[in-house]
C-alpha cells in the first residue's frame, strides 16, 4: 500500500469522525430546536389566548368608555341647561338686588330720620320726666303744706267752736240776768248755763313729719323694703316719712316700719323710680 493511499485512508477516517461528530451534533441540536419549537408554540398559544382575553377586556373597556362618553355628553347637556337657567336666575337676582339696594337706601334714609325723631322724642321725654318729677316733688311739698294748713284750719275751727260755745253761754247768762231783773229779784251768785263751757284751748293735729330735717342715705334695697343709714339716735320714729331723691330728682317715699339705734327700715310709697344704694333720704324736700 502506497503512502498516498494511507494518507487518503487516514483522511477518510478523520472525515468520518468529523462527519459522525457533525451528525451527532446535528441530532442533538435538532432535539433542542424541537423542544424550543414546542415551547414557543405553547407560548404562542398562551399569547393568543391572552390576546383574546385582552381583546375582550379591551372591547368591554371601549364599550364602557363609549357609554361614559354618552353619559358625560348627556350630563354636559344637562349642566349646560342648568348653567343657562342659573345665568338667567343670576341676572334676575342681580336686578332684584339692585331694586332691594335702592329700597335699602331709601329705608336707610327713613331710618335716619326716624332715629332723629326718636332722639328728639327721647329728649322731650327726658324733659317731660324731669318736669313730672319736679311736679311730683312740688305736689308732695304742696301736700305737706296742705296737711299743715288743714291742721291749722282744724285748730281754728276748734277755737271758733269754743268761742261760739262761750258766746252761747254768755247769752244764756245775760238772758237769765234780764229775767231776774224784770222780776225785781236779786242776781244769783252763779248762773248755771245750759250750754256747757267748752275748753278754751284745742289740741293741734300732729303733722306727718315731726321735728327738724333728718338726712341719711339708702344703704340697702330689697324689693319693697328699704334700709336707711339713720336710726333712733338721729330722732327717727316709727311711721316717719323719708323722701328719697337722686340729685334734684324725686324717686319715692319710704314709710318707716322698723327703727334701730343707727338704722331704720321702711316700705316704698309714691314710687316714681326704684331707689338705689347711696340715694339721699330726707324728711323734708
Amino acid at each position: 500500500m502506497s503512502i498516498l493511499t494511507k494518507v487518503l485512508a487516514i483522511l477518510l477516517s478523520v472525515f468520518s469522525l468529523l462527519l459522525v461528530g457533525m451528525v451527532v451534533t446535528f441530532v442533538g441540536n435538532s432535539n433542542n430546536y424541537k423542544e424550543l419549537y414546542e415551547e414557543q408554540k405553547t407560548l404562542k398559544i398562551d399569547a393568543q389566548s391572552n390576546l383574546t382575553i385582552k381583546d375582550g377586556l379591551y372591547n368591554e373597556q371601549v364599550k364602557k368608555i363609549e357609554q361614559m362618553q354618552k353619559d358625560h355628553l348627556q350630563r354636559a347637556q344637562i349642566l349646560e341647561a342648568d348653567k343657562n337657567l342659573l345665568a338667567s336666575d343670576l341676572r334676575k337676582a342681580q336686578r332684584e338686588a339692585l331694586k332691594y339696594q335702592a329700597d335699602a337706601d331709601r329705608w336707610k334714609g327713613l331710618m335716619a330720620g326716624f332715629e332723629q325723631s326718636v332722639r328728639n322724642l327721647q329728649a322731650s321725654l327726658n324733659d317731660t320726666q324731669k318736669q313730672l318729677d319736679h311736679a311730683r316733688a312740688e305736689g308732695i311739698k304742696s301736700q305737706k303744706e296742705l296737711n299743715q294748713i288743714t291742721s291749722d284750719l282744724y285748730e281754728k275751727i276748734v277755737q271758733l267752736q269754743s268761742l261760739e260755745s262761750e258766746r252761747r253761754r254768755l247769752l244764756e247768762q245775760k238772758t237769765e240776768l234780764e229775767k231776774l231783773a224784770a222780776k225785781g229779784g236779786t242776781a244769783p251768785k252763779e248762773v248755771i248755763s245750759v250750754t256747757p263751757q267748752a275748753n278754751q284751748t284745742a289740741s293741734r293735729a300732729t303733722p306727718a313729719t315731726v321735728g327738724t330735717d333728718i338726712k341719711g342715705m339708702v344703704v340697702n334695697v330689697d324689693k319693697n323694703l328699704v334700709t336707711l343709714s339713720v336710726g333712733s339716735a338721729d330722732g327717727v320714729t316709727k311711721n316717719m316719712v323719708f323722701h328719697i331723691t337722686r340729685g334734684e330728682r324725686f324717686l319715692c317715699d319710704v314709710v318707716i316700719t322698723n327703727v334701730d339705734i343707727n338704722r331704720c327700715a321702711g316700705v316704698l310709697d309714691l314710687m316714681v323710680q326704684p331707689p338705689q344704694v347711696n340715694d339721699t333720704a330726707s324728711t323734708e324736700l
